[in-house]
């Protein structure tokens, strides 16, 4: 099947009836061959019309997916309010589907924002010393209570400059059974050694893995249970 089967057989209705209207006045008298041509005429103004707003209707509603695919929920098809007929319903209708996501989007951020706010509150006002792991923005959070068991200063620190580290294998090791392993509450001794620390630290670990419902882990939350004097 190709792909321009519809604009094939588009551009064939004008091509059959110029066939069948110079048949036609060939074969007929006069007056007969002027209402041939007349209706001719007609036909190929419809077919223009509808040629316009078809492929532009196509043309607008190609930009306008493309952009709902790219995030920009800002998008829509311009309409003309002056003048409406069937293509208009349907610009009508994607412009109400874009509305829509826009409304969703905004109480997406929204939701996102005041969870993001919540978490920061828990870690701020937590006794214990807790250590929160997104694993989408690959990045390490400390609260408080868990910088002063490390000693350090700063509040967050990357994937990268944690897990590569020599001194933090059974760290990685152990995080990576959390949430790309079993993805459940795991239990483990091991030494974290962060950028600034002059030495690691023994310290023990309840990492929780937060899955979605396609049981892929974007957060945990590793709470530390013990801690050693580094070493």
């Amino acid at each position: 099947m190709t792909p321009n089967l519809i604009k094939i057989i588009w551009f064939l209705f004008p091509l059959c009836g110029l066939t069948s209207t110079l048949i036609g006045w060939i074969e007929t008298e006069s007056p007969t061959r002027w209402i041939l041509s007349a209706l001719f005429a007609l036909s190929l103004l419809c077919w223009g019309y509808l040629s316009l707003r078809f492929f532009g209707f196509r043309k607008r509603m190609r930009n306008f997916l493309r952009k709902l695919l790219a995030g920009d929920y800002e998008a829509g098809i311009r309409t003309h309010e002056d003048f409406t007929d069937e293509i208009s319903n349907l610009e009508n209708l994607a412009n109400q589907v874009a509305e829509r996501l826009r409304t969703y989007d905004r109480l997406r951020a929204s939701r996102v924002s005041i969870h993001s706010r919540v978490i920061d509150l828990l870690l701020i006002h937590s006794e214990e010393g807790l250590i929160t792991a997104n694993v989408e923005k690959e990045t390490f959070v400390i609260n408080p209570v868990a910088q002063k068991i490390l000693n350090v200063k700063r509040k967050s620190f990357s994937f990268e400059s944690v897990l590569k580290s020599t001194a933090n294998e059974a760290f990685n090791k152990l995080f990576q059974q959390a949430v790309s392993g079993r993805k459940v509450n795991t239990e483990g001794t091991c030494f974290l050694q962060l950028p600034g620390m002059q030495a690691p630290a023994r310290l023990g670990f309840l990492m929780m893995p937060l899955r979605d419902r396609d049981e892929n882990v974007q957060f945990a939350v590793l709470s530390i249970e013990s801690s050693g004097a580094p070493s």
